[in-house]
């Protein structure tokens, strides 16, 4: 009886496209990404240490401390991907895009191959 279990089981194995490793794989092996931490999933006001490029003797670790610096200084900060033509409805479409054709051709792959 175990003999035909195990047999079943190599036989309908099932499959699932892993993130992380990024191709299809059994379902045993789809690596999943934890959440360490639930402030994770907020943006948060520390950063890496910058210098302000106004007054570079002045190095900041706090977003607001540092947007508050160009303010006074009558500085105005650019750089929002908004500006540029960025929509993110599109891009969202694209990455769909190219994961499904991804994944289409990992299983056209498979399928040809016999894995």
């Amino acid at each position: 009886m175990v003999s035909k279990v195990r047999f079943m089981s190599q036989k309908y194995r099932l499959f699932q496209y892993c993130p992380i490793k990024q191709k299809v794989v059994p379902v045993e092996e789809v690596q999943r990404r934890a959440q360490s931490n639930a402030r994770d999933l907020f943006i948060q006001d520390e950063m890496e240490p910058t210098r302000n490029p106004l007054n570079p003797k002045e190095v900041y670790t706090s977003k607001s401390k540092l947007r508050a610096a160009y303010k006074a200084a009558g500085a105005v900060e650019i750089g929002d991907s908004y500006d540029r033509g960025y929509i993110p409805d599109q891009e969202s479409g694209a990455s769909t895009r190219s994961m499904a054709k991804h994944l289409s051709n990992q299983i056209i792959d498979r399928y040809r191959n016999g894995r």
